[in-house]
């Protein structure tokens, strides 16, 4: 994003939904939205502010990317123990629904940041994280753990997530990727700490006292979050909205973006919720290692979260993301050739970094002028691209579910499902990797003429 400008044109349309238009394949520069009411400020890329956002953030994705990413060992307990009746993909549906929320609660909570209503989205969230936690561990039946689990908490994280992307992106420029991924390392450490808790305390104090312990963790976590974030009063962007912008979703560039990410979010939580159910019974390991392997998959999501961005400006994030996409095609057909407990333990280690990326690319991404054409309507775009991609989070692991026969051991029509849904993000996702290249080598040679 280093170099971008947004220069004001006093011959704009009045139209505040102008699209930028194209021609022959390449993108015209015209007026972009909001630039006939609002000059965005520069962001400052750095600084005490900018990086104690970021740590807020930090904290923001440990309380909701990691406690998502968690639910593969919650799934195996309540196979095993809570629900042994109930098939696992109806019990998969909780986590779906959770996560689903937590992507699809930015449409809403997205344009609020914009308009300045963060302090209020913040401790809302928060508090319902923390309460739907606490719910969680006196939940006795499915429909108690759905409400406590998939709603409640899933609502609250949502409510928190594209709020903390947005605040982020607002604050860096050619740091942006960069920071973005050091902020989404609270997803890894969430997922390393949350699950080793689940593992060694369960057995000990039991599943109500250890949801207890984590939900008492997710206070602690959210008291620096509210001291960053809530001293001052959000700041209302001009050209901020409060309602969805239908006209963006045809945008052709905008518009396949966020199809492309369904396809890969379709697949992106299969390997996630079923990495313990695939190693206690296609591998015949026990619960403890198959435990493990979600730690060392969030671990090595905490790499892949940073170590892509390190690049700058000499690979886009929009660049990092097919590349990796295509990549995760590889490997979600390569699981199925997975037969050793080491070959499990190198894939294993594959996907989280590759998760890592693929969750943290398309924000950094929406930022890109052919998709967010002004600054101030980042949150608005990052919560319509993730409510797109939470049809594929909602949809993805149940159906995936349906496709497994745990009696038999086997999983090839999930693991083939997952493949065929990543290989259908990257043709679809090629579309606007073309289209921001072609905008970046336009701009930097207007620049070297200038």
């Amino acid at each position: 994003m280093s170099g971008v400008r947004f220069p004001p044109n006093p011959s704009a349309s009045e139209d505040p939904h102008e699209s930028p238009q194209t021609s022959g394949g390449t993108i015209e520069r015209q007026p972009l939205l909001g630039q006939n009411t609002y000059k965005p400020e520069a962001p400052p890329d750095g600084g005490l502010e900018a990086w104690l956002v970021v740590l807020a953030g930090f904290f923001i994705f440990m309380n909701s990317w990691g406690i998502s990413s968690t639910f593969g060992v919650f799934l195996e307990h309540y196979r095993t123990v809570l629900f042994p009746g109930v098939s696992s993909s109806t019990l998969s549906w909780v986590g779906s629904v959770q996560s689903t929320f937590i992507t699809i609660t930015g449409v809403v909570t997205g344009p609020m940041t914009d308009r300045g209503y963060l302090r209020a989205i913040v401790i809302t969230g928060h508090l319902m994280i923390v309460y739907g936690m606490f719910m969680l561990s006196i939940s006795t039946q499915y429909y108690q753990v759905l409400l406590a689990q998939g709603f409640c908490v899933g609502l609250g994280a949502g409510a928190i997530n594209i709020p903390a992307f947005a605040v982020i992106s607002s604050k860096f420029s050619s740091r942006r990727p960069f920071a973005l991924g050091c902020a989404s390392t609270g997803a890894s450490i969430g997922g390393i700490v949350f699950p080793l808790m689940f593992r060694r305390l369960t057995p000990e104090l039991g599943f109500p006292t250890t949801v207890r312990l984590i939900a008492t963790v997710c206070l602690l976590v959210s008291i620096p979050t509210l001291v960053i974030l809530c001293r001052k009063p959000g700041v209302r962007s001009p050209t901020a909205r409060i309602v969805l912008e239908p006209r963006a979703f045809i945008e052709p560039y905008f518009g396949v973006f966020v199809i492309a990410l369904f396809f890969q979010f379709l697949a992106y939580y299969i390997p996630l919720f079923y990495l313990t159910t695939f190693a206690v019974v296609k591998l015949k390991t026990g619960p403890a290692f198959a435990f493990d392997l979600l730690t060392i998959s969030n671990a090595a999501s905490f790499f892949g979260r940073t170590l892509p961005y390190l690049l700058g400006g000499r690979v886009t994030p929009i660049q990092t993301l097919i590349l990796w996409e295509i990549i995760g095609v590889v490997l979600l057909f390569s699981w199925i050739a997975v037969k050793t407990v080491d070959g499990m333990i190198i894939w294993t280690v594959a996907w989280g970094f590759l998760s890592g990326v693929l969750v943290t690319a398309p924000a950094a991404s929406v930022a890109h002028p052919t998709l967010s054409p002004s600054l101030g309507v980042i949150g608005a775009r990052l919560g319509m691209s993730w409510a797109t991609a939470a049809l594929g989070v909602l949809i993805g692991a149940p159906v995936a579910g349906a496709l497994v026969d745990v009696a038999n051991a086997n999983f090839v029509l999930a693991q083939t499902f997952g493949g065929v849904s990543m290989a259908l993000a990257v043709s679809l996702m090629t579309i606007p990797v073309i289209a921001a290249h072609r905008y970046n080598l336009s701009t930097a040679s207007d620049l070297n003429g200038a």
